[in-house]
């Protein structure tokens, strides 16, 4: 059996709207990883802006799926309570935001997150709730569903099933 490292990253994005840099990459407005001391790049994503670095913060996550997509379910992040994370917090919980969680491995004993690590599943959501104590910011994150703009349907309705009625 082999051995492996395990790390998460957290993408912030103040706005759900301007995800994607001028080149289609995803360019964080805050990002962090919880296994390296020293500012990495995500090399291991090729549509995450390569310039951007994620930096170290103590965190977990709790409630990834074993697919690469967000569940059904909430996705539960504990944080270190640090000045900047109680800010964004503050202005994320009444925002339209956008949280990319991803959980990654890759070879064992790596000094830096390399760029054959794997993907194993992402989670994408908005910050639904949040709670701030001395040491912890813990943030419930739900799937991507805009609490402040209309959702389209993900499935088209035909129109032969407007009107249809069960009779019992």
């Amino acid at each position: 059996m082999a051995n492996f490292d395990i790390f998460t990253t957290l993408e912030y994005y103040s706005n759900k709207s301007s995800v994607l840099d001028g080149n289609n990459k995803r360019l964080p407005t805050s990002a962090f990883q919880n296994f390296y001391q020293p500012a990495q790049n995500l090399t291991a994503d090729s549509e995450v802006n390569q310039s951007f670095n994620f930096t170290y913060l103590a965190f977990d996550a709790d409630g990834f799926s074993s697919t690469e997509a967000s569940s059904i379910s909430n996705l539960n992040i504990n944080l270190a309570a640090t000045a900047n994370i109680i800010d964004l917090t503050d202005t994320a919980v009444n925002g339209d935001s956008l949280v990319i969680v991803s959980l990654y491995i890759q070879n064992i004993g790596q000094e830096t997150i390399s760029n054959s690590a794997n993907l194993v599943c992402r989670y994408t959501g908005t910050i639904d709730n949040a709670s701030v104590n001395d040491t912890t910011v813990n943030w419930i994150v739900s799937p991507a569903i805009s609490q402040q703009k209309a959702q389209v349907p993900s499935r088209r309705i035909s129109s032969d099933l407007m009107g249809r009625f069960i009779g019992i």
